[in-house]
């Protein structure tokens, strides 16, 4: 598979996994909103270039995130095309943190250990963890419907692993598993167990679920400044496969 192929596959399996609560679809642009709850979920995302003038296409944009009261924000993926650059640098549009997509072959026989906590692998959320990951995050109040809403709406599998502490929460993450790939999302653990190894772990495991799910790759995405993060993704074998970016007015 070329590297714009797979470029091509993770963009839409990301936009199964973490779908938007209204979408237009634009000469191959995707307007996607969401209430603001999540920057892929209220943004433009181009899958392919189109036909139609760009310049006519970003005014059409730019209304339309003006009537759902968002601002407009594009996501700049290797799939946009350069006149698109140059349209936002012309109106003042400015780059945001890089972000990085990167995907590993989940590796055969993971076995997680035993480590005293209390691990709950659901395929709905639980209220309670809901509850708990909007507290650490933590979750702005006016986000918290649109994201229960956006869980929702995933169309394809899912694996909800949390880690508990007697009842206190100690972290979670998302698996979305599609066409034998396992997205991560939402890996989060509370600041006051940070450091103790808890995202390595829930990684190990969710990968194990997905595996036994049926899936043989995994794909994520993680900002570009995350060192920690990108060092425990690394070491788990995640590569970069492309990069993005979004652009928005100040």
């Amino acid at each position: 598979m070329s590297a714009n192929d797979l470029c091509r596959l993770l963009e839409e399996l990301c936009l199964t996994a973490w779908p938007a609560l209204k979408t237009i679809h634009d000469d191959g642009w995707l307007l996607r909103f969401s209430e603001g709850h999540s920057g892929r979920s209220n943004s433009v995302t181009c899958l392919s270039a189109g036909v139609l003038p760009v310049a006519e296409k970003v005014d059409r944009a730019e209304a339309a995130y003006t009537r759902e009261g968002l601002p407009p924000r594009f996501r700049i993926t290797p799939l946009a095309p350069p006149d698109l650059t140059a349209e936002l640098d012309r109106r003042g549009y400015l780059r945001q943190e890089e972000n990085l997509v990167q995907a590993a072959t989940i590796p055969p026989g993971l076995a997680p250990t035993a480590d005293g906590l209390d691990w709950r692998l659901e395929t709905t959320p639980a209220p309670d963890l809901l509850a708990s990951y909007a507290a650490a995050l933590p979750l702005p109040a006016r986000e918290a419907d649109p994201m229960r809403r956006l869980l929702d709406a995933i169309a394809v599998p899912t694996l909800y692993l949390s880690a508990w502490d007697g009842g206190r929460y100690v972290g979670s993450a998302l698996g979305v598993a599609d066409r034998g790939w396992l997205g991560v999302y939402k890996v989060l653990v509370a600041p006051e167990q940070r450091g103790r190894g808890v995202s390595r772990r829930l990684m190990t495991r969710l990968l194990a679920a997905g595996a036994d799910a049926g899936v043989a790759h995994a794909y994520l995405q993680v900002g570009g400044a995350n060192r920690p993060a990108l060092a425990t993704y690394a070491r788990m074998g995640f590569r970069t496969v492309y990069r993005y970016q979004y652009r928005q007015k100040d």
